[in-house]
Order: structure tokens, then sequence, then C-alpha cells
């Protein structure tokens, strides 16, 4: 629980223990409760200083139908979309009136790593995928299926003064057996995608990119580290979603998009605490009332 004062109390029978006080957090925790604002908050509230998104930010990028909203109304390109919940579900031959194709992908959305995501391509895969979905969110998106779309991924960084940086771009290019970049694909099958960087895009197109990656950063409300992922479809470009906790393993795209630029993993992770050092300075000497 919060202490306060950078403090943690960790309650384990009647009367806890005090955590001891916490120079800086790095939040690792992927999906609900670890990347949408609720560790966030509670390290807010112990008034310790950590990495990434704040509350609002988190929240935020984690609900793939607000961010969408977002984006949308920001005038950002977005994959076309319907969301239905488990008390007003869509039939697919609405959806598929609705987003122009009988081709659809079914997600949760409030959850990461391509978990509950399947494709459909009739009223029975709709069904399936929606039961699929179902089973991990309450709200479920509905999106016009790209083929052929390459995934581009950028990674966001911001510095301790408040300047917004984008990495060169890395492509995902998924295995030829997997229907798209599921689970098993990212992290079941080790031959299940190549990442290649950089990104054989023109120059202008791969400007472009970075350019909307730092203003989906900033649509978002995202503080710190993002990576923005993309789909490209010839000359055609949609924003798919901004990951506010990327992963930092030795095959994970955002420290290895920012080697490529030039950045080390260890001079990276220095400045992502430096920022969540100098966030926290700031956010002190506001007044609350």
């Amino acid at each position: 629980m919060p202490g306060g004062r950078g403090r943690l109390v960790h309650c384990d029978g009647p009367t806890g223990s005090d955590a001891g006080s916490i120079d800086v957090a790095f939040p690792i925790l992927h999906g609900p409760n670890g990347e949408d604002g609720t560790v966030q908050g509670a390290l807010e509230l112990a008034d310790v200083s950590f990495v990434g998104s704040s509350v609002t930010g988190s929240a935020v990028a984690m609900d793939k139908e607000v961010s969408k909203r977002l984006m949308r109304d920001a005038g950002l390109p977005v994959v076309p979309f319907l969301t239905t919940t488990a008390s007003s579900r869509i039939e697919y031959a609405a959806a598929v009136a609705a987003l122009g194709t009988p081709d659809l992908f079914v997600k949760p959305a409030n959850l990461g790593s391509s978990v509950g995501v399947s494709r459909a391509r009739s009223e029975e895969e709709f069904a399936a995928s929606c039961a699929l979905a179902f089973r991990y969110d309450r709200k479920i998106l509905v999106e016009q299926a790209l083929n052929g779309a390459r995934e581009i991924e950028c990674s966001v960084l911001e510095e301790s003064t408040g300047d917004i940086r984008a990495s060169g771009l890395g492509e995902i290019v998924r295995a030829s057996e997997h229907g798209f970049y599921s689970y098993q694909a990212k992290y079941i099958d080790a031959d299940g995608a190549a990442l290649h960087i950089p990104a054989d895009l023109p120059l202008l197109q791969a400007r472009r990119l970075q350019e909307l990656a730092v203003e989906v950063f900033n649509v978002l409300c995202c503080e710190g580290m993002a990576r923005v992922d993309f789909f490209v479809q010839g000359d055609e470009v949609f924003v798919n979603e901004a990951n506010t906790l990327p992963g930092f393993t030795s095959s994970s795209m955002y420290p290895k998009l920012w080697e490529a630029s030039g950045l080390s993993q260890t001079d990276l992770m220095d400045k992502l605490i430096a920022h969540a050092f100098a966030r926290h300075e700031r956010r002190r000497a506001l007044s609350f009332g």
C-alpha cells in the first residue's frame, strides 16, 4: 500500500511491514493492473518516482477503444473499428456492413500481447472470436483486416527536459504459417517472426511515421517511453496502437531500435530514470490545494 513520502507498506498479516524508501520504480508488469494506470496510481500516492507514463497515459493507451477514438478525433489515421459489449453484441452482418469487409479482427479492448485476438471471415468464426475475446474483457473491438499490410514499429523517448524524440523504424515480418502476429508467433514459436532493423521504407514515408509516432505519444498523454505500432499498406499508413510498457528483453523492438539509432541500452535506462526523477520533482512543485 502507498505509505507516502517515497515509501510503500507491504501488507502481510495484521500489521504489515515497511518496504523502505524507494529511489525509483521501473514497472515491468504487463496487462491489466500493470500497465493500465493502477500500479502507476499507487506509486503516485506513495510519492515514488517511476519510469514511464503516469495514470492518464497508461489508462488511455491500454484501452484500445479510448485510444483509437482520441487518435481519430485528432485526425490521426486508424483502422476502421467498432466496439461491442456483452450486453449489446453486434451481429456479424452488421459488422461487415459497417466496416466494409467480411474479413475482421476481434480483440479484447484492454489486453496486450495479442492475447484473445483472432480473425473471423464468417458468421461462425465471428461468434467464436467474440466468445474468445469476451473471456478476457467486457468490451471488445472489431476491426477491419488489412490484407498484406506491413507491421512497422517506432520507439519514442521523452527526455528529462520534456523533449520527445523518435527512433529509427523496425519491421516485424511474421512467418507465413501464422495468419497474423499472434501470441504464438510472438512468444511460443522461435521462428514465428523476424525483426528487420531498419525497416526498408522510402525516406519520406519513414519520416512521416516518426512524426506520427510523436503525435500519437502526445495525443495519448504518454510520458517517458512508448512503442508506437503502425500498419503500412502501400502509401497508406494506419496507427495500430501505443504500448507504454514495451518489452526490454534481448529480442524486444523498443531497446533494439534505440540501439540501432545510436543509444545503448545502458544510456537508454539512464535517460528513462532521469525522466522519472525530473517528472517527480515537477509534480512535487505543483499545488493541489
